[in-house]
């Protein structure tokens, strides 16, 4: 904080670096030895940029939270600092007024007679108000956080209290979206803090008339704020108070915002502490019925066909079912407090709603969707499950992209929680369903991996045949899904898990892919190849090496690809041929070919060209081949980049320990390597310094060269008139 130091942006800086000093025990003490309340004191001058002041006042309010914090804020009231904080209130400035409420916030942890009287002095329940309506969100959500403690130190504030209710009492048609907004974040606040007190208040002073308005707002972001705040009161309300909500619900006419507030209704009532587990369960099965009856009547089958009828194809096919349907007219005889009627309501306006317009249809299906989806997060339903697949399957829904992601993202948590293994057999079929495209294929390949492990072998054919249906699919995402898709399964299953996967079939369609017209169809057969070889058994490695397809001319090709990533992919096939041993391997590499892959821009590709290096080393001919692949290696030494340097010094190491020429216990004393001389292998691996070679290898190490680097201090001293006698490594 030298006054040296003209720029406020390195102050802010320092402060920020400061900040992290906080978390050492002897914190506090460091900083009152230092006189560090006079340092902050100056940063708070009128003068000061408003980053420092900022960035000053908060690192303040941290230090109360370091261990001795109560020293710090006792000698915070011997100085001027609190005549600061008494002014700056209802500062101009964001960032002041953001840290501010920081200061304070921290400050409340301490929460003494000193820090009772600032409050006061400040006018306490009055600048909070200011605060909550606040142009800045940053301001506003710092002001809820100041509320929340102050209600949790205090419980119930009579000052905050009346607070809120006078923010709350004005007639909503009068309040402006900045009022609404504060209204709905202290509902919000107060609801997280889980008081019993605290909830009674509020559930008294936002009842449910009062919130209901906030959720048919103009203002998109309002209703979604107030569906937050929708959530939380779920969570404690009991079974009468559910029923009084889905009946209010039930009497308004836009179908959207109610399927809305009925997906937060459903996601919250397995966690409600008030009603009963079986009976959560009950009402969260009829909305989602609800929620299945609307998308079927909106969206019916083309052919005719039914929920029963994919459920018979399904049990036919060895699945079983686990509920029935229920529909929201089947439910009188459960003992629950929404009536039929109420839901029958809801569901007879939305589906009214839904026949006004496609565009209106669309919404209202994606809402109902939603619906599901969340009663599928925590229950499983085979009428769930059959009513999804029923859907994808329809031409409509296809045509809609946005829907078939919702209703396969809520038929693939369906199947995760199915009890009876065999309803997985759906997987296959949805991977052969062109409808669903590489976003939500990488859905369903994420679960057909986590089944593998588990499985029996009709599932993995069944798997194989689908792979080999959309690994030639027209988009090219699909096919680059499909084949990371297999390669994950190889890296991260058993060989024998995976054996049935990975056909020779499947084999010939990677090896075509290395011809695709996508480059990163390209790279991905390359690493499925990979991974073949290195993970298959001898049967299927010799397979793709003697591939009449995969020949020397196109591993060339791939080498040699414009793309970096196609280079990586195929030097890691080229590496896994080489461990196999297969001679096509090293045809395919040029000394012209590996010199310009050690010069590569990408440092990835240096690093498999150093680790191909190595390979080759260690199985061609020492000094005689044209490759001359130890110099190049030794010149890879001094790359620029250190993880290149960590590979060179990984295969030098595995070099030297499995020559036995070399005598590793009388070394001559480490000199530089000048790869020009032609001098023996053995030789010149005794003359690499490998432990400089590894001290280069830390992130540290680039900073040291550029302070060992001797550079006049004239060269790095700035001159413009801002920054006028600084030196520019005094940053670091």
């Amino acid at each position: 904080m030298s006054g040296q130091i003209v720029d406020g942006t390195r102050h802010e800086k320092v402060l920020s670096y400061m900040r992290l000093f906080l978390a050492s025990d002897a914190a506090v003490e460091q900083l009152m030895s230092w006189n560090a309340l006079r340092t902050l004191a100056e940063c708070l001058q009128p003068q000061s940029d408003m980053r420092v002041t900022a960035t000053a006042v908060r690192f303040l309010g941290d230090a109360f939270r370091a261990r001795n914090g109560k020293v710090l804020w006792t000698a915070v009231h011997t100085t001027q600092i609190v005549e600061w904080v008494v002014d700056n209130a209802d500062s101009s400035h964001a960032l002041v007024r953001v840290a501010w409420l920081h200061f304070m916030c921290q400050a409340s942890y301490i929460n003494d007679h000193a820090y009772v009287q600032l409050l006061d002095r400040v006018d306490y329940p009055r600048l909070l108000l200011r605060r909550l309506l606040d142009s800045s969100y940053f301001v506003v959500a710092s002001a809820c956080m100041l509320l929340g403690r102050l209600f949790h130190v205090n419980t119930i504030d009579p000052n905050l209290s009346a607070l809120i209710e006078q923010l709350v009492a004005r007639p909503f048609a009068l309040q402006t979206s900045a009022r609404k907004a504060a209204v709905l974040a202290t509902a919000q606040t107060l609801l997280l803090l889980k008081n019993k007190d605290v909830q009674e208040f509020v559930h008294r002073v936002f009842a449910q008339p009062v919130l209901e308005p906030y959720l048919y707002d103009m203002d998109r972001l309002v209703r979604d704020r107030a569906l937050d705040v929708l959530e939380l009161v779920v969570l404690d309300v009991d079974a009468m108070g559910v029923r009084e909500l889905v009946a209010a619900l039930a009497r308004r006419v836009d179908g959207c915002v109610v399927l809305r507030c009925l997906a937060a209704v459903v996601k919250q009532l397995p966690w409600n502490r008030c009603i009963e587990g079986g009976e959560a369960r009950r009402l969260g099965l009829m909305i989602a019925n609800m929620g299945v009856s609307l998308l079927l009547s909106i969206h019916p089958a083309v052919d005719g066909s039914d929920v029963d009828t994919v459920q018979m194809q399904i049990t036919s096919s060895g699945v079983d079912t686990i509920e029935a349907p229920i529909t929201s007219s089947g439910v009188d005889s459960i003992q629950t407090p929404i009536t039929s009627s109420d839901v029958d309501s809801i569901q007879t306006q939305v589906a009214k709603a839904a026949q006004q317009s496609p565009s209106a249809s669309s919404m209202i299906a994606c809402e109902a969707a939603r619906i599901v989806r969340e009663h599928s997060q925590t229950t499983f339903s085979a009428h769930t499950a059959s009513s999804m697949c029923l859907l994808l399957s329809n031409p409509r829904v296809q045509q809609h992209t946005q829907l078939v992601q919702l209703v396969l993202s809520t038929l693939l948590q369906t199947l995760r929680l199915a009890h009876n293994r065999t309803h997985v057999q759906m997987v296959p079929r949805l991977i052969c369903t062109f409808a669903i495209r590489a976003p939500g294929l990488r859905g369903v390949f994420d679960l057909a991996l986590e089944l593998l492990g588990s499985c029996n072998a009709e599932f993995v054919q069944g798997l194989e045949h689908a792979i080999r249906t959309r690994i030639v699919d027209v988009e090219w995402e699909a096919r680059d899904t499909v084949l990371e898709f297999v390669t994950r399964a190889v890296r991260e299953h058993a060989w024998p898990r995976v054996e049935l996967l990975v056909t020779q079939q499947v084999v010939d369609d990677a090896v075509r892919a290395l011809s695709d017209a996508e480059e990163y169809v390209r790279a991905s057969a390359a690493y499925l190849l990979a991974a073949v070889v290195e993970r298959g058994d001898e049967e299927r490695a010799r397979y793709v090496s003697e591939h009449k397809h995969l020949t020397q001319s196109d591993l060339a090709r791939l080498v040699a690809d414009s793309e970096a990533f196609v280079k990586r992919a195929a030097l890691d096939l080229v590496h896994a041929l080489g461990t196999r041993g297969v001679g096509m391997w090293i045809e395919c590499l040029t000394y012209r070919t590996l010199y310009d892959l050690a010069d590569d821009p990408d440092f990835e590709v240096r690093v498999r060209c150093a680790r191909i290096l190595a390979l080759l080393t260690q199985t061609s001919p020492v000094n005689t081949s044209e490759l001359q692949s130890t110099s190049l290696l030794l010149e890879m030494c001094r790359d620029s980049s250190r993880y290149v340097r960590a590979e060179c010094l990984r295969s030098l190491r595995e070099l030297k320990q499995n020559t036995p020429d070399v005598d590793m216990t009388n070394e001559p004393e480490p000199k530089r390597v000048y790869v020009g001389e032609r001098t023996d292998l053995w030789e010149k691996l005794r003359n690499v310094d490998l432990a400089q070679l590894e001290a280069s290898l830390s992130a540290e190490h680039l900073y040291q060269e550029a302070l060992d680097t001797q550079v006049a201090r004239e060269l790095m001293r700035e001159k413009s008139d801002a920054n006028a006698g600084n030196n520019i490594l005094d940053c670091y």
